[in-house]
């Protein structure tokens, strides 16, 4: 791989001489990774559809996902959660809606997700198109507790939040700010959000997007020029080259899975995703 190194520690968590594999080209614009018990899922999101791939062989498994984009395993209830934008909705691989309203209000189309080890589902909610009728109106990041319906705004002042990520021990946050090229966090029992780290626009094609966390509290973000490497206290380790603009990524047992533009690509890693 072309690994640049800010920093040694990333040498525990990379080896620079294994390669970027490109496993899979032809697509428009790759999206959603999940990875689960040896089966992989993305989106081609430009053209509505979702994938499946196992033993190396890719299957088609929707061409009408209502424009699917961010996906996420959810460990609790065993299932894909979808932010299916076109349905302004969270819904499962199924199209079983589980939120799609505010206080009454239809969301304005939900962009990434992830599931906490409580089940509590968090999903950013940018205000990223024109949107017709009753909306809420600016984009928001969103907590829900669907034991008891109940769906939270816990972030309101970002322009455009995207990825997320929790931290090992689940009280920060991570939200991806594309506009600004950072990531902030937000710290879940003072409600406080600062700046965690802001990217250099000049390192190449591509804006900050989707993110991972290692077991080891390290964020793998997707951003200008590859995959940022950064550590809990906001230094800088490495930085991925990747061909095409990396849109987003997900660990799997033995490394990190990328969907960049047309193509989709996987490095190996010598560390796993946080629990």
């Amino acid at each position: 791989m072309d690994l640049t190194i800010y920093n040694d520690t990333v040498l525990d968590l990379l080896d620079p001489k294994s390669p970027l594999e490109k496993w899979g080209t032809g697509y428009h614009f790759t999206e959603g990774p999940v990875y689960h018990s040896g089966v992989w899922y993305f989106t081609d999101f430009m053209l509505n559809k979702i994938y499946r791939m196992e033993l190396g062989k890719v299957k088609l498994i929707n061409d009408d996902s209502h424009f699917t984009i961010g996906m996420t395993y959810d460990r609790m209830k065993k299932r894909i959660l979808c932010c299916t934008r076109d349905l302004r909705a969270i819904t499962d691989l199924d199209r079983n809606v589980i939120v799609n309203s505010y206080n009454g209000i239809p969301i304005n189309g939900s962009n990434d997700i992830i599931v906490d080890s409580k089940g509590l589902i968090y999903f950013t909610d940018p205000l990223s198109r024109k949107i017709e009728g009753v909306q809420v109106g600016h984009s928001s990041v969103f907590r829900y507790d669907e034991s008891s319906a109940g769906l939270e705004m816990i972030e309101a002042t970002l322009n455009y939040p995207n990825g997320l990520a929790l931290s090992v021990e689940e009280k920060t946050l991570y939200i991806i700010d594309t506009s600004s090229y950072s990531i902030f966090q937000l710290d879940l029992t003072k409600k406080s959000l600062s700046l965690f780290f802001k990217m250099d626009e000049k390192m190449g094609a591509g804006k900050p997007d989707g993110m991972r966390l290692d077991e080891r509290g390290n964020i793998y973000s997707t951003g200008p020029g590859g995959i940022w490497i950064i550590s809990p206290d906001g230094t800088l380790l490495g930085h991925i080259r990747v061909p095409e603009i990396a849109a987003n990524l997900c660990f799997d047992d033995t490394g990190l899975f990328i969907t960049a533009s047309t193509g989709i690509y996987h490095v190996d890693a010598k560390i796993r995703a946080a629990v």
